[in-house]
């Protein structure tokens, strides 16, 4: 068995876990994403992932449609923790509420035709307008 990943919010009221390996650590830069502060989403199988503390202090933020994402928090110190119940197979979670190193590094950025003006890419990831094709998460994660 692997160690797991181990995540918290900044008060540490919220404790969860990922027993395997995540999928993708991306870069999302949209609008949505940079409002929450959340800008890397590392996705991992929802049969990987359980709340080890706290799943009572975890608020839900639903959009209105078109969006169709439920953002999750801590109501006590505000952390933004990803998107636990986006998707019954796999989902983002938010990778600075991360207390271990998930083993992955970022594989793109997605949705810069929404990035901040004064947000620069200087790292040499692939770079997709909105959504990336599936074809760029049909390697295997390294």
């Amino acid at each position: 068995m692997t160690t797991p990943i181990r995540g918290s919010c900044l008060c540490g009221g919220v404790r969860f876990e990922i027993t395997g390996r995540p999928l993708f650590l991306t870069y999302c830069h949209c609008s949505r994403c940079r409002k929450v502060g959340g800008l890397a989403n590392l996705t991992v199988r929802a049969r990987d992932f359980r709340w080890v503390a706290g799943a009572d202090l975890v608020s839900r933020y639903r959009a209105e449609p078109p969006f169709h994402l439920v953002r999750s928090f801590c109501r006590v110190c505000g952390s933004y923790l990803g998107e636990p119940e986006a998707d019954p197979k796999y989902f983002p979670l938010a990778a600075t509420s991360l207390d271990d190193d998930p083993g992955i590094r970022p594989a793109l950025h997605e949705h810069v035709a929404d990035k901040a003006p004064w947000y620069e890419i200087l790292d040499g990831l692939p770079q997709y307008p909105g959504d990336p094709p599936k074809a760029a998460f049909s390697e295997k994660p390294k």
